[in-house]
């Protein structure tokens, strides 16, 4: 039996690896397809059913997992802490711009959290806006998925969500950084014994919409695709979340590194367009 379980979900390709001579367990494959597929069902922006779609589509919602309510908080707390970067009201731009239902496009909305409310029982945003999750849901799910594969007793393993990843090991696993551009050659490699990484690139995930190339990496202050100097960016993380939201908010306004580097105690490394390799 392998020790490597892969499967798709939420728009990518997912590994899971149990490192040493252990076998992967069906009932931990059976625990990582109900964790993946709740969490897409009741998260995902691209359907009016999930929890996330109802909102978008009425505006208010009740009756909704209290983890909807963390996220948002989370959301919250990172808008803050990036000065606006890291903004979730995105997701009507997206849509506008083709990575979606048009028919669900917006706009940014300015100061969106003042506009917000936030209970455990109610959640309203405004009528304008257009929230998208995908800035943190991935590393979200992959933290959950870490602590599901714990709870089945595995103490070393790789949880690996299109690069974004998760290694627990009693040693360190070399992993490659691969380049944006050039998949078959890495800018290097970083040993991880506990921890996450987490990759986000603007020519990694493009579309054409109107004659032009997006990507979706949206830029709040321009209600554009981010055009920062910054194609690639690799942080280092205690949890998949915050590797996830700050390699977001790298993309779009690298002068942050300094400041988030030290309060969340990142390892990073930023890649120009103009620096091929490392």
């Amino acid at each position: 039996m392998s020790n490597i379980y892969s499967r798709e979900g939420i728009g990518t390709h997912w590994w899971f690896e149990v490192l040493g001579s252990n076998a992967f367990a069906k009932s931990t494959q059976t625990t990582i397809d109900r964790v993946m597929d709740e969490f897409n069902r009741d998260y995902t922006r691209f359907t009016d059913t999930s929890y996330v779609g109802r909102l978008n589509t009425k505006k208010t919602l009740t009756n909704f997992p209290v983890e909807l309510y963390d996220m948002l908080v989370v959301a919250r707390d990172m808008y803050r802490a990036s000065d606006g970067v890291f903004d979730i009201s995105v997701g009507g731009v997206l849509h506008g711009l083709g990575y979606g239902d048009r028919k669900h496009r917006g706009k940014v909305v300015p100061n969106f959290w003042d506009e917000v409310k936030l209970t455990r029982d109610k959640i309203v945003i405004p009528s304008e806006s257009v929230i998208d999750l995908g800035g943190l849901g991935k590393g979200w799910l992959i933290d959950k998925l870490v602590a599901a594969m714990q709870e089945r007793g595995h103490k070393q393993f790789i949880v690996n969500g299109g690069g974004d990843m998760y290694v627990c090991s009693d040693t360190p696993i070399e992993i490659a950084l691969q380049h944006p551009t050039k998949h078959d050659e890495s800018i290097g490699i970083i040993p991880i014994t506990h921890g996450a990484l987490a990759v986000s690139s603007s020519v990694m995930r493009t579309w054409q919409h109107d004659g032009q190339t997006h990507h979706h990496i949206i830029d709040p202050a321009t209600s554009q695709s981010s055009q920062s100097s910054i194609i690639s960016t690799y942080v280092r993380a205690d949890t998949a979340l915050i590797a996830d939201i700050m390699a977001t908010i790298l993309l779009i306004k690298p002068e942050l590194d300094a400041c988030l580097s030290k309060k969340f105690h990142l390892q990073t490394i930023l890649l120009q367009s103009d620096q091929p390799e490392l």
